[in-house]
């Protein structure tokens, strides 16, 4: 039976505090590894070398807070290709539009081991048997692809940072997942009133709405009692976690 390990690395935004980092997702599959996001923090839960081996890094937009250390991992391709335990490069998935020279300065970097693939709007790529493929979900400041990994047992999405202006196509593309990994960056007592983002109410009613069969909650105020996120989202919907930094959830 195929299995599928999702180690949350990053939960926090837009800075690291404590033992939290930056966004970031391990997933590993037969002998794969995909790391969606490669926020501020997250390489230091990373197992080096091992971990760069059969690596595809998808970063699913350009704000600093999901891809600052690109770097770090760069870098470390690099050395580790040099002392021979690294024979094949990472791959890493970029959004083909630039904003503010962000990819330029990824793929301009010579001290690293690795190839560059564009992500594209419904751009779906194979992995195994794994087909990933990336939406612009149209609802954050700047373009921002959601990701969804799936096969004949199994549907997972990553909702990148999203909002709430694409709504009803958002619940459409979500829709019977085994897992939807959502950003919850506040709570309704914030008032943060903003549509680029969404609270733990929000993220509740995506899953609800869109009959997924379970919900992570991600990308908390540092600031913020995780837990707070947790009660707010139960008024709405059931099966529910936070995410904490190396906690793995298993998906048969």
């Amino acid at each position: 039976m195929n299995k599928l390990v999702i180690t949350p690395l990053g939960t926090i935004s837009p800075y690291p505090k404590d033992n939290m980092n930056c966004p970031g997702y391990l997933i590993e599959y037969h002998d794969q590894k995909i790391l969606i996001d490669c926020g501020s923090g997250i390489t230091r839960l990373l197992n080096f070398p091992h971990d760069l081996k059969n690596l595809n890094v998808i970063i699913t937009h350009y704000h600093k807070d999901h891809f600052a250390d690109i770097g770090s991992l760069q870098y470390a391709s690099f050395v580790y290709h040099n002392l021979g335990e690294l024979n094949n490069k990472i791959k890493i998935y970029l959004p083909k539009k630039d904003i503010g020279f962000n990819k330029k300065a990824i793929i301009s970097n010579k001290e690293c081991y690795a190839e560059y693939y564009d992500i594209e709007d419904k751009k779906i790529i194979k992995l195994d048997d794994l087909s990933i493929q990336f939406k612009d979900n149209k609802s954050h400041t700047i373009e921002s692809f959601m990701v969804k990994i799936e096969n004949k047992d199994f549907k997972i999405i990553y909702t990148s940072d999203i909002g709430t202006t694409n709504f009803n196509e958002l619940i459409d593309y979500c829709a019977n997942a085994d897992l939807i990994i959502c950003e919850s960056s506040f709570l309704e007592k914030h008032n943060a009133h903003t549509n680029t983002h969404m609270t733990a109410k929000d993220a509740a009613l995506l899953a609800k709405e869109s009959y997924a069969k379970k919900l992570l909650l991600t990308h908390f105020w540092p600031e913020e009692d995780k837990t707070l996120y947790l009660k707010e989202a139960k008024l709405y919907y059931d099966n529910i976690e936070i995410a904490q930094e190396g906690n793995k959830i298993i998906i048969i």
